[in-house]
């Protein structure tokens, strides 16, 4: 059988995507590609179905390459992709129908071929929706029927099973088995350890580089690495001796209430009576004498006083 072969693949942007990967896909295998997020799998994957040019290095299939000059891939590959790629005011039937009427399949016999590639995915039911109505697992399942209906010998999903529950997720990876078990090569780049598990070789991406494809990997330290470094940095766990529990400490004695103070009783202060002034004119007594005596006089005296 045929495999899909990586040669000293190098990818450089803004920064190196990826830095001299060198490995194989074989036909008849299900293949995983893991790693963190950033570290190349998308990218890889796109260089190895021939939608981008490497920056240097080669993609290969049956002694020829995989970069045509267009950026479109060659008949023999299909792909699931990671955002779906569905056309929105087209149904769920005729997203997966269009695939195989590019490739020159009549209508009629692309429909109903649609049709039972929705059945294997448990969504023949939906086939009449349009895909702006469908759920974002309807979607991804949709998608899986689009990659896997034109029965391509080189089929590279990425993230084909990330919104999906346990039981669809396990729908999945059987049909991508199928795939494998009828020749194809089948890539699958996914954070899941569980398909992972699943797959029958397993390569590790990490910055761009080709960390690890013999040994086991933890693929939760690439899911979350906070986690990874927070364990290794706690100290050794010991379960503590059993000891004698100290009997509890009595308790405070409560505190004394605050006394209770009225407020004090001002008593009225009294007032006193307005004063007047004694040498005021106005108010003297007129002196005795006669009628038209000055009382103003500075020279007045007292009546009773001796002449």
């Amino acid at each position: 059988m045929t495999a899909l072969r990586l040669d000293a693949i190098t990818y450089v942007m803004s920064r190196r995507l990826l830095d001299d990967v060198t490995l194989e896909f074989r036909a008849g295998e299900v293949t995983a590609l893991s790693g963190p997020s950033g570290s190349g799998k998308t990218t890889l994957l796109s260089i190895a179905g021939g939608l981008i040019e490497a920056t240097s290095g080669t993609a290969s299939y049956d002694d020829r390459p995989m970069w045509l000059g267009t950026g479109d891939p060659r008949p023999e590959v299909a792909f699931v992709l990671q955002v779906y790629g569905l056309v929105p005011i087209l149904s769920a039937r005729e997203n997966v129908s269009v695939a195989l009427r590019a490739r020159g399949v009549k209508p009629d016999e692309a429909d109903e071929r649609a049709e039972a590639a929705l059945a294997r995915f448990h969504i023949a039911d939906l086939g009449d929706r349009q895909v702006e109505e469908l759920s974002g697992g309807q979607m991804q399942r949709v998608a899986c029927a689009r990659g896997l209906v034109v029965g391509a010998a080189v089929l590279l999903a990425d993230e084909p099973t990330s919104e999906l529950d346990e039981g669809n997720r396990g729908l999945v990876l059987a049909e991508l088995r199928k795939e494998a078990e009828r020749g194809a090569v089948v890539v699958v780049a996914t954070h899941d350890p569980a398909v992972v598990d699943a797959c029958d070789a397993h390569y590790v991406l990490d910055e761009g580089r080709l960390t690890d494809h013999v040994a086991p990997v933890d693929l939760q330290q690439f899911a979350r690495p906070e986690r990874r470094i927070i364990a290794e940095a706690a100290p050794p766990h010991f379960d503590p001796e059993p000891r004698t529990p100290e009997p509890p400490e009595p308790p405070e004695p409560p505190e004394p209430p605050v006394e209770q103070r009225s407020a004090p009783v001002l008593e009225p202060q009294p007032v006193a009576p307005p004063r007047h002034r004694s040498d005021d004119a106005a108010f003297r007594r007129p002196r005795s004498g006669s009628p038209g005596s000055n009382t103003g006089s500075t020279g007045d005296t007292d009546a009773s006083d001796p002449a």
